[in-house]
């Protein structure tokens, strides 16, 4: 997505690093440790989607099962699903909200959220309901490059000895695809579940 096209819709344009050949935002993107990301619209709106990274381990989705509108969604709680050749994905909500709008692009091309993840791949608009705390739970600025480098270390380690990176050397996209022997369920349960809370209760 350009510059110009991303102002359109109201949405800032960040700041980007580049961490083992993923873009990760450095300014305006708060990022969840299940690799949701946040964007602050105002104090009633917030943008949610996904980081590169997720998206680079997993390669393109096929469907993408939404959140439905108007309904409450947990930080740290399951809030949709991502599906690749009928792999599931499941993805935790960033923060605590109601869902207002889902994006209809992402729903007609699941694909845009692996293509464009910053920008036309964005998932939902969400009213936020307990945003500082929430968000004083997620990482920001450089401290988003620095944990992607943890996490791209992590996924080295589950690659193994067989593959290894030059100086500056970047993963390849669609990790998945390349490498059959990670299996799905190990890289959605390490990557995008790390806090899923267990026991589940409603919150009032």
């Amino acid at each position: 997505m350009s510059r110009q096209n991303n102002a359109q819709k109201g949405q800032p344009w960040p700041q980007m690093a580049e961490v083992f050949g993923f873009q990760v935002p450095v300014s305006d993107y708060y990022l969840h440790q299940g690799h949701a990301w946040v964007v602050v619209e105002n104090e009633q709106r917030v943008r949610v989607g996904l980081d590169d990274f997720s998206q680079k381990i997993l390669g393109p989705a096929d469907q993408v099962n939404m959140p439905q509108a108007g309904k409450v969604y947990y930080q740290d709680h399951i809030c949709l699903a991502l599906s690749r050749q009928k792999r599931l994905a499941s993805v935790l909500a960033p923060i605590d909200g109601v869902v207002e709008v889902v994006n209809p692009d992402v729903c007609r091309q699941p694909g845009l959220i692996h293509d464009d993840p910053y920008g036309q791949g964005w998932l939902f608009l969400m009213k936020p309901i307990n945003l500082q705390p929430n968000l004083e739970k997620l990482s920001y600025g450089e401290a988003n490059a620095a944990w992607i480098d943890q996490e791209s270390h992590r996924l080295l380690n589950l690659l193994g000895p067989a593959v290894t990176l030059p100086d500056g050397g970047a993963i390849v996209d669609d990790v998945f695809g390349h490498y059959p022997q990670l299996l799905w369920g190990q890289l959605v349960r390490d990557f995008l579940l790390p806090l899923l809370s267990k026991g589940w209760k409603k919150r009032s």
